[in-house]
């Protein structure tokens, strides 16, 4: 197709015409050129994987002339916030990255000096400049892990926290437990339970305040996190084998653990029941659901202290 019918076909999958779909469709043309894909939603479309860099309208139109998206996992987003792609031929390895010019924004009205609004003279600008003007375009060095690629999800495994299930090698490992990235703080969406975040604040050199809580006896430390997702997943699953199996831990590891806490704290932990025609199962006593509450308060106020105390000291 040419470049005219491609952008129409890319207005009626974005919805407008716009200097970004101007952008876009022109974007991929060149990509493709110089990967050497010629034909992305025909012979070459299990060759092409395209990397966006940004949120924009411009990425509509990528996906529209390329044929690569998401759900097909032939498309992949690095939130950069920068007005680039790069095209990946799977079949000889070339990667070329297609970054849009900031001076081309300033160039356009040269082009239409007649045209009061900028953002219509860019649109109509983007069409014609020459595409050095538009465009600086590099070869670059992508190396995609199998769990990137397309096809049926490389493993599935349970978060240690939430319970829900982490896709395609996503998981963050602590240890011998796996969390998903909200739960880990990696994603910085909500402070994680591993490793309480006492804020997320950053200083200059990057470093971030962070905080964990234990309790110890005689010594050493029996109770903190690590049993509080063990805990949890029995009080989750009713089992122990189950909840073993969720924090990653041997069955017998997990007793282990039982067993010692219910030394050092003097109560119960697990009330289990003998199989029969209904199955066994695990409950947590009393005691301990008493015990967890009062954990949990008490590591939520150190944190909530450590950040007063963090933006006090630090001024922030």
């Amino acid at each position: 197709m040419n470049f005219k019918d491609l952008l129409d076909e890319s207005v009626k999958l974005h919805g407008h015409l716009c200097a970004g779909q101007v952008l876009g469709v022109r974007m991929s043309m060149a990509g493709l050129r110089e990967a050497g894909i010629f034909a992305p939603r025909g012979a070459d479309r299990k060759n092409l994987i395209v990397f966006v860099e940004i949120d924009r309208c411009a990425t509509d139109a990528i996906q529209s002339v390329t044929g690569c998206s998401l759900g097909k996992r032939t498309m992949k987003f690095a939130d950069y916030g920068k007005m680039a792609a790069s095209f990946l031929n799977l079949k000889n390895g070339k990667a070329v990255r297609v970054l849009a010019k900031e001076e081309s924004r300033q160039r356009a009205k040269e082009y239409f000096p007649e045209i009061e609004n900028r953002y219509e003279a860019q649109l109509e600008a983007y069409k014609i400049m020459p595409e050095q003007e538009l465009f600086e375009i590099s070869e670059v060095v992508i190396k995609i892990k199998p769990e990137d690629m397309p096809g049926r999800p490389t493993g599935r495994v349970p978060c240690a926290r939430c319970g829900e299930y982490v896709q395609d090698s996503r998981e963050v490992t602590h240890g011998d437990i796996n969390l998903c990235r909200p739960c880990s703080t990696e994603a910085g969406y909500y402070e994680g339970p591993f490793f309480s975040s006492s804020v997320m604040h950053k200083l200059h050199n990057d470093f971030e305040i962070k905080s964990k809580l234990w309790i110890e006896s005689g010594g050493g430390p029996f109770f903190g996190r690590g049993k509080v997702l063990l805990l949890k997943a029995i009080d989750r699953h009713g089992s122990i084998s189950q909840a073993a199996k969720e924090v990653n831990i041997p069955y017998r590891k997990a007793w282990g653990y039982i067993k010692a806490m219910e030394e050092r704290l003097g109560i119960p932990l697990v009330e289990c029941k003998a199989g029969g025609k209904n199955g066994g199962g695990a409950t947590l006593t009393p005691e301990i659901r008493d015990f967890l509450a009062k954990y949990d308060r008490i590591e939520k106020e150190m944190r909530l202290k450590t950040d007063e105390k963090f933006r006090e000291i630090f001024g922030l």
